[in-house]
């Protein structure tokens, strides 16, 4: 059984919730479009099962690849002293691997099973993952490469395929995404500030490496505001209230220039985003705090560690 949880949690779970908010915001901004209101007016009909099966479906995809950046990233892993499944040996290679394939086998299937656009949507998300992780391109080593695989394959394609739950992917869509990607791009910058050290050791050239805190905490800052203005441009009124709180927490992060002030704007940001996605669609509320307190008892139980944490 121990064995089984450190398969579900080698998946890395607590990095779920910002792709399930967005996917959940991007139906979100498509159903307001088509003249509904959040959630209340769909009941409990079709539409809920059909959004499930796409949160569904593009968990098993982006499991797949979280567990292929860390089968590639066991060095600079190491290094920050996190991840301790290949890291430590508790899980082999050879089976880290098998597992992987398995979950893209999955995900790219339900996500054609689902529809062709959301199935090409999946395939993207698996390219950039690849090209991210494997060695020959190292996109997670590079700064430009990695930030827009992850604008675009956390901030983009979530919001579109939860798009795609309600009407057809257009260009309409593709403009309303950018606030997301803005915003992800600013959340990305972020997190490479606290692996700098270990990721400066293994030779990732990240933007925390090259630019430092300074730099880095003033683009993703930048950033920031650029989704809000888009947000506002857009008529995204649930991501320009969230991106303003954010915006807040940012300027206080880049004033102090500390680690500790940093993350906690990230966790702010993804935190207000989650909000109105619960407020859209209440069940949400259930996910996130089953997560959370699930994800807590076994890293209590199983590390000795309180994580995730909200502080």
């Amino acid at each position: 059984m121990k064995k089984f949880f450190d398969y579900i949690f080698f998946t890395r779970p607590a990095l779920f919730p910002p792709v399930w908010t967005i996917l959940i915001l991007g139906a979100r901004a498509a159903d307001i479009g088509e003249g509904g209101f959040p959630f209340f007016t769909k009941g409990l009909a079709n539409f809920d099962v059909s959004l499930l099966l796409h949160m569904l479906f593009a968990t098993i995809l982006y499991a797949g690849v979280y567990t292929l950046n860390q089968i590639f990233d066991i060095e600079s892993d190491r290094q920050n002293d996190k991840l301790f499944y290949l890291a430590e040996g508790m899980i082999s290679g050879k089976s880290a691997l098998i597992f992987t394939i398995i979950l893209d086998v999955i995900a790219i299937g339900g996500g054609f099973m689902l529809s062709r656009r959301v199935g090409i949507l999946f395939m993207i998300v698996l390219i950039l993952g690849v090209l991210y992780s494997i060695p020959q391109t190292n996109f997670k080593g590079k700064p430009s490469p990695g930030y827009w695989s992850n604008a675009i394959g956390h901030g983009m394609i979530p919001f579109l395929i939860g798009w795609a739950v309600v009407d057809h992917i257009t260009l309409e869509s593709c403009v309303k995404s950018l606030p997301y990607v803005f915003g992800v791009g600013a959340i990305y910058l972020n997190t490479t500030l606290p692996d700098r050290d270990g990721d400066r050791a293994v030779g990732k050239t990240t933007h925390g490496v090259r630019w430092g805190i300074k730099t880095t905490m003033q683009a993703s800052t930048a950033l920031v505001a650029l989704a809000v203005i888009l947000a506002q441009m857009c008529g995204d009124y649930a991501f320009l209230i969230a991106g303003v709180v954010s915006l807040f927490f940012f300027l206080w992060a880049l004033r102090n220039l500390d680690i500790k002030s940093i993350v906690m704007s990230t966790k702010v940001a993804i935190l207000a985003l989650s909000v109105f996605a619960c407020i859209y669609f209440p069940y949400y509320v259930l996910l996130l705090v089953i997560g959370f307190l699930g994800s807590r008892l076994y890293y209590r139980m199983r590390f000795g560690l309180n994580y995730p944490s909200l502080t």
